[in-house]
């Protein structure tokens, strides 16, 4: 956690004041609740902050506000640009730009925990959320939403949370006779509590009696009666890498490009992260590389990629090789990267939704996954399915701050699983898993490059060379290895 978060309560309360400033504040609030609409404080914020006021009865008229709640995800959709519009697929690309300040930060958890918390009360289990500050007060069971900013194990083996909500803190003790000391809670994570009040020596804690995730609910795979509609997703190609598999990798585009078997059918194609090696990414790295300057390397995967039917649509999503800022969420790449490509080829930042044929596709290069391979029991590079199966768990990308995901501060909280995925894209870790979780398709997507030098020291062998095909219009998921 960052240093100054504890206890929660400036935390939360700096947010609130710091929205006093706009002067138009009430007369906006007024507005919206005279036509029957409740504003988020996020989209209250960002409206006042950008200048939005002309917008409002557009927001109205246009039928934005759909459900009588006003979300900063909906006032998004109005100014993210550049916008691409298909029949078939949409792309908003939101503004990323990075913020350092330390109010930046708590903007950014306050974002979290809000989104979060408001998909935990939504369950039936949780209805009678009490603040923390109510709850001290109640007798008997109780229920909290809070954020948990430390964790540690007492002498006698239970398990204590110290969990904030938006103006106060509490323990709560997980006991090793209830079965939940070996609960995986991870910092930073936003979990609902439900569980009993006792107030002993002036202290006031709580016992858990269960822990509420936000959690993906079940739900079954439609099945359409149409020929089918395949994305292909395929991850770290490493062009520019001595150890880039080049001959698989143009077996794949020579595949694709013949319109044989499952290819007649292929309509997009997406590269999650690690599209180059880049350069200057880890000590040493020259003498593992063959094309030196990194905007050669994207002009040789564009010369691949540009040989492709412009009638497959292509998303590129940056990674930590690639040539943008390493931390997340990334930018999409520079005009001078994107000229290479034609103009099927599309590129999106790192994390990134889009909707194609009406699925819900998230995308996201996976750093988060290194930090979740160690917490995760069970979890290893060979197998990463459990670590993506507890993102989607706790409707978070990366859960954990302050590990080996650099994470830029933001007024938005990019990494929050805000819409349900039909499919989860992940790469990274250079071997390939496959797996349903709740209904949600999901992969850890295959590298093109074959073991380096770091990962022999690391006693790791990926699984290159694998392409994995969603059918849009079934649960159909085929697996294609390309390997020479």
């Amino acid at each position: 956690m960052l240093p100054g978060f504890l206890p929660i309560k400036p935390y939360f309360i700096s947010h609130w004041k710091s929205m006093e400033l706009f002067q138009d504040r009430e007369s906006i609030l007024k507005y919206f609740q005279d036509h029957g609409i409740l504003v988020s404080p996020g989209a209250l914020n960002i409206i006042l902050e950008r200048s939005m006021g002309e917008l409002i009865p557009k927001m109205l008229s246009d039928d934005v506000i759909s459900s009588g709640y006003l979300s900063e995800s909906e006032v998004l959709r109005l100014i993210r640009s550049p916008k691409v519009e298909k029949n078939d697929f949409e792309v908003y690309v939101p503004d990323i730009r990075a913020h350092s300040s330390v109010e930046d930060f708590r903007e950014m958890f306050v974002d979290r925990y809000e989104k979060i918390r408001k998909m935990i009360i939504q369950s039936s289990e949780m209805r009678g959320t009490l603040t923390i500050k109510s709850a001290k007060v109640s007798q008997g069971k109780v229920k909290i939403v809070g954020i948990v900013s430390d964790i540690s194990t007492t002498k006698n083996g239970h398990k204590k949370l110290l969990v904030e909500d938006l103006d106060d803190h509490m323990d709560v003790f997980l006991l090793k006779s209830k079965g939940l000391s070996n609960e995986l809670i991870l910092e930073d994570e936003v979990i609902g509590i439900i569980g009993s009040i006792s107030r002993t020596g002036g202290d006031t804690v709580m016992f858990a009696d269960e822990i509420i995730r936000p959690d993906i609910p079940r739900k079954m795979i439609y099945e359409d009666k149409k020929e089918p509609v395949y994305i292909a997703s395929i991850s770290d190609i490493h062009v520019g890498s001595r150890t880039f598999r080049k001959n698989d990798f143009q077996k794949l585009i020579s595949w694709i490009k013949s319109s044989r078997n499952e290819a007649q059918y292929l309509k997009y194609l997406i590269l999650s992260g690690d599209v180059v090696d880049g350069i200057g990414v880890y000590p040493g790295q020259e003498n593992d590389i063959e094309i030196l300057n990194p905007f050669e390397q994207y002009e040789k995967l564009a010369e691949y990629l540009n040989e492709l039917p412009d009638d497959i649509d292509i998303f590129l999503t940056p990674g930590n090789h690639d040539n943008v800022r390493l931390a997340e969420p990334q930018p999409v790449f520079s005009k001078k990267i994107s000229d290479f490509f034609n103009k099927n080829v599309h590129l999106i930042p790192n994390p990134f939704n889009i909707e194609i044929n009406g699925k819900n596709v998230l995308i996201y290069h996976g750093m988060s996954l290194n930090d979740m391979i160690e917490l995760v029991p069970g979890a290893n590079y060979a197998s990463v399915g459990s670590a993506i199966e507890e993102l989607l768990k706790r409707r978070h990308l990366a859960p954990v701050y302050g590990g080996k995901t650099p994470i830029i501060p933001s007024k938005i909280d990019y990494h929050v699983i805000e819409k349900i995925p039909d499919i989860f894209i992940t790469g990274h870790i250079h071997s390939h898993s496959l797996g349903n979780y709740h209904g949600v398709r999901y992969v850890n997507s295959s590298t093109w490059q074959s073991q380096t030098e770091y990962q022999k020291m690391m006693n790791f062998s990926p699984n290159p060379s694998i392409a994995t095909l969603f059918d849009l219009n079934s649960n159909n998921v085929i697996k294609m290895d390309f390997k020479d």
